[in-house]
């Protein structure tokens, strides 16, 4: 679980970062820098993460495939039409969180906090993740291609470097008794290295916009009208999505606590991966930022009335007592 430490230390970031750009933008300009951070990241948040939960969800795929196709398929033509309510710099950036894969940190933790099948939303993070790989380029090129200048190839291998292999490694590693074990007990450990990790690819990020903003024309600097505006489009498009899950899994008969692995695994993005593309692809972080924090605090709020929901339930099917 996220404490609100980690939100506060979010917004401090992104001010520190946009505001000492010209200070620490030496910092930006180490791309080796940016790899080893998200390498490093996604290598420990695929550790905990044992392939146990991957095989019980397999004998039930269609909620996990549904769910993957909703976040890998149907977000981004549903955030086009949001990021063409903003200005191509800070609507590119809401492009790339639509497309990139389901977070490996919390899908899980929060479908399981709603009273959710939580195995459904493993296996969702891992086929959206190996996915991305190809998908998100291709959404890439076609909804930014005219915008920014993007290379597929290069997209492709620098996926395959700072999604698959890490992951990959993470599970190899696991393979030894001892790892396995080490990384189950330490789960919460790795949690909050991690979250370091993403404040960190934060601060990147915001030196990065903090020196589009200071040496870019007008159109480009953000307003505090601007940052309220992609504060609500992002949360707005979150629950759209969220709720465009909730209504495809009941209309296809699914489970209550597999519809709601569907809802959040269809909805929830990687912030270090998006981190990574929006600075690589030169538009505004901000959206991915923003989209994050919106994550966070809805699905927090949702998954309590769920799961308060889901004990009501229960206790209504409980065959009642004779004296």
């Amino acid at each position: 679980m996220v404490g609100q430490w980690f939100l506060v230390a979010l917004a401090i970031v992104v001010l520190v970062g946009t505001v000492a750009s010209p200070q620490l933008s030496f910092l930006a300009d180490q791309s080796w820098l940016r790899e080893s951070v998200v390498f490093f990241v996604m290598a420990l948040m695929a550790l905990p993460v044992p392939l146990a939960w991957v095989r019980r969800a397999l004998r039930q795929p269609w909620p996990a495939i549904l769910a993957s196709l909703i976040n890998m398929g149907l977000f981004p033509l549903v955030a086009l039409a949001f990021a063409m309510l903003m200005t191509p710099y800070v609507g590119g950036g809401l492009i790339v969180a639509a497309t990139i894969p389901c977070t490996l940190a919390s899908a899980a933790v929060w479908t399981n906090k709603a009273g959710g099948d939580d195995t459904v939303a493993v296996l969702v993070t891992l086929i959206t993740n190996l996915a991305c790989v190809v998908v998100t380029p291709l959404w890439l090129v076609l909804l930014l291609g005219k915008r920014v200048q993007l290379d597929l190839g290069d997209l492709i291998q620098g996926l395959l470097v700072v999604v698959l292999l890490p992951m990959t490694l993470a599970q190899i590693a696991r393979l030894k008794q001892s790892v396995a074990q080490w990384a189950t007990k330490n789960k919460q450990s790795i949690a909050l290295i991690c979250q370091f990790g993403i404040l960190t690819m934060v601060l990147l990020g915001s030196i990065q916009m903090g020196q589009r903003i200071r040496f870019s024309s007008d159109a480009h600097a953000l307003t505090i009208q601007q940052v309220i505006e992609v504060t609500v489009l992002a949360s707005l498009l979150h629950l759209l999505v969220l709720g465009i899950g909730w209504w495809l899994a009941a209309q296809t008969r699914i489970a209550r606590p597999q519809k709601i692995a569907v809802a959040i695994g269809g909805s929830q993005k990687t912030l270090m991966v998006g981190l990574k593309l929006a600075i690589d692809c030169g538009v505004s972080i901000l959206p991915m930022v923003v989209y994050h924090i919106s994550q966070l605090v809805l699905d927090t709020i949702l998954a309590d009335r769920w799961r308060a929901h889901g004990q009501t339930l229960d206790k209504q099917s409980e065959p009642s007592r004779t004296p």
